[in-house]
């Protein structure tokens, strides 16, 4: 009973994440440019939601037929762009030996999100951060909130603090906020 449990577990497992493919961009650490087609993993239950283990640390580039043709380590590539199955721009630069996501690309911010998996379950955690332009880092997380972090971040324009203390936080809000800031000489 025991080993038909844990057979049956690995199986819905591994059935769990589908292969799809990507068009995407790659920039390597020579500047070297490939426009390729990258698979990836995606949810069971919802196909359009990227696994992102299947590529932060390892790029697997197939052909037409979905056949395996290279493989590039993440610590060789300087910069990942593709177009999800949202039809959004996703961005992803080199964090040392994997890559990162970068969720806003502002000229005075840019917010990060380190990405790291878990041994246990496999399953993947962000560890969130913004960087000035001044390259000062500003972590967020369990002691520290996106609210706080923003707050202080942008305390050189005080007429978006009514409005950070006002809103929910989501990741679409905080892009607009980071947006405002941005336009604010």
């Amino acid at each position: 009973m025991k080993n038909t449990f844990t057979i049956l577990f690995i199986l819905s497992f591994s059935l769990s994440f589908s292969q799809k493919y990507l068009d995407a961009n790659i920039i390597k650490m020579n500047n070297d440019t490939i426009n390729a087609t990258i698979e990836i993993s995606t949810n069971m239950f919802n196909k359009k939601l990227i696994n992102e283990s299947s590529f932060y640390r390892m790029l697997i580039l197939v052909d037409k037929n979905g056949e395996k043709k290279e493989k590039i380590k993440a610590a060789d590539v300087k910069e990942l762009k593709f177009t999800d199955f949202d039809q959004k721009q996703q961005l992803y630069v080199n964090n040392g030996k994997a890559l990162k996501k970068v969720v806003y690309n502002g000229a005075k911010i840019k917010w990060y999100w380190d990405i790291s998996q878990n041994l246990y379950d496999g399953s993947i955690q962000h560890s969130e951060y913004l960087v000035d332009d001044k390259g000062i880092k500003y972590k967020m997380g369990l002691f520290k909130g996106k609210k706080s972090t923003l707050l202080e971040i942008t305390k050189s324009k005080p007429e978006l603090v009514a409005e950070i203390e006002n809103t929910v936080l989501s990741n679409e809000n905080m892009i607009h906020i980071l947006e405002k800031y941005e336009n604010l000489q």
